[in-house]
């Protein structure tokens, strides 16, 4: 009976709008409300076009490069902000513990950031982003494979803890 309500359930403030980039080159939009990169899945309900919840589907980390946490599925990616656009950025993430670094994705893509656990040897890491005018206007944190990695650059500048 829980199981049935909690699937029934709409979307809360306590789910992630979440957008996973498979290996494939797929990115999936939706929301999950436990995400756990420790566990060998997590689960996703798919969001539509104007943000409804459809099915729920299971999604395995083996199968993922990348997981977007986003604060907005309409966030256009192709356009570069700028100051007087009306998006308040996140927060600075806390340099203290952390390092400052740019990643070079698999997609062409330079993510730059702080993290306070990247190891090489481990299968993934978090990135918050820093960088004000561009993703991080709407990317509030991303969980990036080891596979998604081509190059880490770490910065001697603030992060550094």
């Amino acid at each position: 009976m829980l199981m049935r309500s909690r699937e029934a359930a709409s979307v809360n403030a306590m789910d992630n709008r979440i957008v996973v980039l498979l290996g494939d080159g797929t990115r999936i939009k939706g929301h999950s409300r436990v995400f756990n990169p420790l566990e060998p899945t997590f689960h996703l309900r798919l969001a539509g076009p104007a943000g409804e919840t459809g099915e729920r589907r299971e999604i395995q980390f083996a199968d993922t490069l990348a997981v977007f946490f986003v604060r907005d599925f309409a966030f256009d990616r192709s356009r570069r902000y700028e100051p007087e656009d009306d998006l308040a950025p996140m927060p600075k993430p806390p340099s203290v513990g952390g390092r400052s670094l740019n990643v070079t994705s698999a997609w062409g893509e330079v993510l730059v950031g702080i993290t306070y656990d990247y190891r090489p040897d481990q299968p993934g890491f978090f990135l918050f982003p820093t960088d004000p005018l561009s993703r991080a206007l709407n990317l509030e944190r991303a969980w990036l494979t080891s596979r998604a990695i081509v190059a880490v650059e770490f910065s001697e500048t603030e992060g550094e803890g």
